[in-house]
């Protein structure tokens, strides 16, 4: 029952766009708020109301030299509008704009504007959760005046624009319908890496399915998933960048693209670990430059329980492909446990490509008592 009407106030030079609200339940309008901005004439403005409360005014602004569509929402449960919004381009002239709302609150608005040779008709459409218009979309063919356009949006959502379009001999009624209208988002994967991107809502499954057809205004969540060995470093393509989650709202055709990069290899292997009077030591074989970090633990039993006690740890870079020794020195706890019997401990060898992930490989070892 909460009740918002607008209209345009003359202030001496210029007039502009007010609104006032009676909330649900009261008998009296509230104050008076300005919408437009002072010293620029507004006029032919129109409202319209979401379900969930939120209400949309949008008006025509003149600056003197040309005519600009713009809107102002007051959120569901605000009591404040946003400030002015500009929807139509700059340098062209736009003139009666209509609004309309779906159930679910995705707003349309169309107009339509003069290029200096003639007029087209133009929509804008802010998807359902979104804060901010979309751009300008041409509705009516160019080289063809259109003019008068009207918006209505089903319970489905599908929004349907008509208008008048003058041709040479008569005139004509002309309607586009969007919402039930699909439009499909595609997606590429490049570099030299290899991974999966899936959507949400579903459809994309790139791997198998690289493109899908989305209705019009869906907010459609890409998620990318590197394979093993790979990275993913990042989208293009349709506003969409960084390395986090792409949401594409679909308000025409869509192409994103996900990169993913090859990593470097961890593949290494332990040629041998021996055990000296006071020492390991190990030969590896790394696959390239990076970092070796060897931990070598042992476990004793204490109360019934299994501790496990540091013998030796130790790090080295490699600079290359090729064979590394790792030398770690024993701890002197193990070196006098070891002289009281043979010992088993476990060798943990981590290997960490510059640039890539980390791998490691166990073995155990048996030091043999040395007195």
């Amino acid at each position: 029952g909460a009740t918002t009407v607008v209209w345009n106030q003359r202030t001496g030079s210029n007039s502009i766009v007010q609104a006032s609200t009676r909330p649900a339940g009261s008998g009296t309008f509230g104050a008076v708020v300005n919408l437009s901005t002072l010293g620029q004439d507004a006029d032919y403005q129109q409202v319209a109301v979401g379900a969930d409360g939120a209400t949309t005014v949008v008006w025509r602004r003149d600056n003197g030299s040309n005519s600009i569509v713009q809107a102002s929402t007051r959120p569901a449960g605000s009591i404040t509008f946003s400030a002015a919004e500009n929807l139509s381009a700059a340098g062209q002239s736009a003139d009666n704009p209509q609004v309309a709302v779906a159930v679910d609150g995705a707003t349309t608005v169309v107009w339509y504007r003069s290029n200096g040779v003639n007029t087209i008709v133009q929509a804008s459409t802010r998807p359902a959760g979104s804060v901010t218009f979309g751009g300008a979309e041409n509705l009516s063919a160019a080289g063809q005046n259109a003019a008068s356009p009207q918006v209505a949006v089903a319970v489905d959502g599908a929004a349907t624009v008509v208008w008048q379009r003058d041709g040479p001999t008569y005139i004509r009624i002309q309607e586009s319908t969007s919402g039930a209208t699909m439009y499909s988002l595609t997606l590429t994967r490049s570099g030299a890496g290899s991974g999966s991107v899936s959507s949400s809502p579903a459809g994309i499954d790139c791997g198998l399915v690289c493109s899908y057809p989305f209705s019009l205004s869906t907010s459609v969540t890409l998620t990318a998933s590197p394979a093993t060995g790979s990275s993913f470093t990042g989208w293009s393509g349709s506003g969409c960048s960084g390395t986090s989650t792409c949401t594409v709202t679909m308000l025409g055709v869509r192409a994103v693209d996900a990169k993913f990069t090859k990593l470097p290899s961890n593949n290494f292997k332990i040629k041998s670990v021996k055990a000296g009077v006071k020492a390991l030591t190990s030969t590896v074989v790394v696959p390239g430059p990076g970092t070796l970090t060897q931990l070598v633990t042992r476990s004793v039993k204490k109360k019934s329980k299994s501790v496990k006690f540091a013998v030796c740890k130790t790090s080295k870079k490699a600079t290359k492909a090729g064979t590394v020794k790792l030398t770690c020195k024993l701890s002197a706890a193990t070196r006098k446990a070891r002289a009281k019997g043979s010992l088993r401990v476990s060798v943990k060898t981590t290997f960490t490509p510059t640039g890539g992930l980390l791998a490691s490989k166990t073995k155990t070892v048996t030091l043999k008592r040395k007195r």
